[in-house]
């Protein structure tokens, strides 16, 4: 189903007519916001948007097409309503995106289901569980790939990060040495001048004593920087979307556990 559908929304793409696909508000349910309902709507709507498959035809525009009495009617479609066919009939869209956004304790589930009017039958559908808000947004791209069959985002560069860290690394490492050898040296010259019972030359003395203090500056300078530049590495190093989120929801006997699990 999915590689012949992706196979003629390429060819649409290059020939420069793409489907239209209607994306109706998300419903809220288990107390999940309106407002962040919205705002993920509005997610969505930019992400189908972004991906350049399909033409979008929003809830927005559907209240601008549609008479107050038919918007009644439609655009209180739910995922698993045959009124989602008459959407898309009456805005000439062969496709139509719903969905649902749930709150589960502190997290949230968000479920996308797109729908082939002409087939009467699903194109993908995709649920996934989000510990916060953050997650929440960051997830929306691999909802709405799964739920119209089109590919999934490419994974965030690690380049950067990656490179940072092993330069920090490299920085950490070569900061040990030089203040290994520092301090190595620094003793040595302690015992040389211990056994020669305060006779050292002091101008070679001054000038030993002045080259262990910059190399042991130096391993202290590299030291910071490394630490710094590995810092930067772990900060920037990208956050997988699809991690793990696991929470305590209310059950009839008691509580249980959901989410998405290693």
């Amino acid at each position: 189903m999915l590689a012949p559908l992706l196979a003629s929304l390429l060819a649409a793409a290059s020939a420069g007519e793409r489907p239209r696909l209607a994306v109706l508000d998300l419903q809220t349910t288990g107390g999940a916001d309106s407002a962040v309902s919205q705002a993920l709507t509005d997610s969505v709507v930019a992400e189908v948007s972004r991906r350049g498959y399909y033409e979008v035809v929003s809830s927005a525009d559907l209240r601008t097409l549609l008479s107050v009495e038919r918007q009644k009617q439609l655009l209180g479609c739910s995922e698993g309503s045959s009124c989602l066919a008459e959407v898309a009939d009456a805005v000439g869209s062969r496709f139509v995106l719903s969905g649902t956004l749930a709150k589960l304790g502190d997290s949230y589930q968000l479920t996308l289901q797109g729908i082939d009017s002409q087939k009467a039958q699903p194109v993908g559908r995709a649920v996934k569980i989000a510990k916060d808000l953050e997650q929440l947004r960051g997830i929306v791209p691999y909802a709405v790939a799964e739920a119209t069959a089109t590919p999934l985002p490419a994974p965030p560069s690690k380049v950067l990060p990656l490179t940072l860290l092993i330069t920090g690394g490299a920085a950490v490492v070569a900061a040990g040495i030089l203040t290994v050898d520092g301090f190595s040296k620094d003793g040595q010259l302690a015992s040389e001048l211990e056994r020669s019972k305060g006779l050292l030359d002091a101008q070679s003395y001054r000038a030993q004593a002045t080259a262990i203090g910059t190399e042991k500056t130096i391993g202290l300078v590299a030291g910071i920087s490394g630490a710094v530049l590995v810092g930067a590495g772990i900060f920037l190093w990208p956050k997988d979307p699809l991690a793990n989120a696991v929470t305590l929801v209310p059950t009839g006997n008691g509580v249980g556990l959901a989410g998405v699990f290693p």
